[in-house]
């Protein structure tokens, strides 16, 4: 009892901002596109956007600012989508300087390769254009700097899947002892079921009491879910390594196939364009050894800390929806990667969303409930709702907490003096 009360009010505050900004941000491509269409959406055209293409517009963004690298290109998957890339500073292959940029995230046209906008992701802002990502960096940093917020909301996951699993402990029922004429109890579940239910005619405390346990219940499958997704999202390297324990699992980003260089490797022998070929060949003879079929490429990302590509491809061991079929989703977290050393060319190793290892399969369908990737509008609306009632639970929890201390009899003083023994007379 006395560690859920306590868990609870450390996460309390936290945990009412990450669940509201979370219910907003399960539509946040939909956001993006109405308020900020200036970056979010082109006129599309005729002909499809080819890698070739996304890969010219990359280096044309990087010599309009010698300060940027463009670290990270997402390929648009519909017509209307923009050309997404993030961004880094630059650094000078002489001198080692480090350059200095105000963005770490630009737009730009895939059909005519023109700069739609850049940003900060997180930006506190209130033009509505802004609002949207500064909600999402809320959600996943609070407000504190990037590496410190993401270490911290990794830590509150798992502080939250400890205060969820001694609330599902503490609702289950006391041992009731026999009765004086030798009755038994009642049943287990007929004990419990009283925890699941809101007292009719409840009020005050009690009403408190009820809502809080009876919807913690209720979704505690959900809640140990977001939970664990939040740690695994934040650190996933201390999620990754974890899980390995007990099941085959690889993440490249986040268990990198190699160690860090001892210098970044800023221009790699194996240029964008070669890596990318590279990618789609080894996409095509994964695809006929394991037996899956290839869909549109997704993403390609170069980590100069590990001289490392990855390429990334939906494929038919994307997620599937209801009908049995691979989601349409623009996000790449449901893709396939591929790892290719930068210096040789060679695969590093392959990483398939499912069907692959039990691990990777798990996480897959747990992050992408999370993050709203699969289930389309219906999930997005129960993902919003989930997080308003967290919301409930947090408050209630807190507001149960405060009312139960304020009402506790007061503590009678006693005066220093009435301590004092007074010696008997001999």
């Amino acid at each position: 009892m006395t560690l859920h009360r306590y868990l609870g009010l450390l996460l309390a505050l936290f945990l009412i901002i990450i669940a509201a900004t979370g219910s907003v941000i399960a539509f946040y491509d939909d956001l993006e596109r109405v308020l900020n269409s200036r970056m979010r959406v082109v006129a599309p055209q005729a002909r499809e956007v080819t890698i070739a293409d996304a890969l010219k517009i990359r280096a044309r963004l990087e010599e309009e600012d010698p300060r940027a690298h463009v670290f990270s290109l997402q390929f648009p998957q519909r017509p209307d989508e923009p050309l997404f890339s993030r961004v880094m500073p630059a650094i000078d292959p002489v001198s080692g300087a480090v350059s200095v940029i105000d963005y770490d995230e630009v737009f730009a046209n895939p059909y005519t390769g023109e700069r739609l906008g850049q940003r900060i992701i997180g930006k506190p802002t209130l033009r509505p254009q802004g609002v949207p990502s500064f909600l999402y960096y809320l959600h996943y940093a609070l407000i504190f700097p990037l590496g410190i917020g993401i270490l911290m909301i990794g830590v509150l996951g798992l502080v939250w899947a400890v205060a969820s699993l001694t609330g599902l402990y503490l609702t289950l029922p006391a041992k009731v002892k026999r009765g004086k004429a030798g009755n038994k109890p009642r049943p287990f579940h007929k004990r419990w079921a009283t925890s699941w239910k809101i007292s009719q005619g409840a009020n005050g405390n009690r009403l408190l009491l009820d809502w809080h346990r009876a919807s913690g219940l209720w979704l505690w499958p959900l809640l140990m879910m977001f939970a664990v997704t939040g740690f695994a999202l934040n650190l996933g390297g201390y999620y990754g390594s974890f899980l390995k324990l007990f099941a085959p699992y690889e993440h490249f980003q986040e268990l990198p196939p190699r160690a860090p260089l001892p210098v970044p490797l800023i221009d790699p022998p194996i240029d964008w364009f070669e890596a990318a070929e590279l990618g789609q060949r080894y996409f095509a003879e994964a695809a006929k050894a394991e037996g899956f079929t290839l869909g549109k490429a997704a993403a390609i990302e170069y980590r100069r800390d590990l001289g490392v590509y990855f390429f990334l491809m939906h494929t038919s061991r994307d997620l599937l929806d209801a009908q049995g079929n691979p989601t349409e989703t623009d996000s790449p977290a449901t893709a396939a990667t591929l790892a290719i050393d930068a210096s040789t060319g060679r695969m590093l190793g392959l990483q398939l969303p499912t069907g692959q290892r039990a691990g990777n399969t798990v996480t897959s369908w747990i992050i992408a409930l999370h993050v709203a990737a699969i289930g389309g509008r219906a999930w997005q609306i129960a993902v919003s709702i989930f997080g308003l009632i967290v919301v409930g639970i947090s408050m209630t929890g807190v507001l149960l907490w405060w009312r139960r201390r304020s009402q506790r009899p007061a503590r009678p003083r006693v005066s220093p003096m009435a301590s004092t023994s007074i010696p008997k007379p001999e």
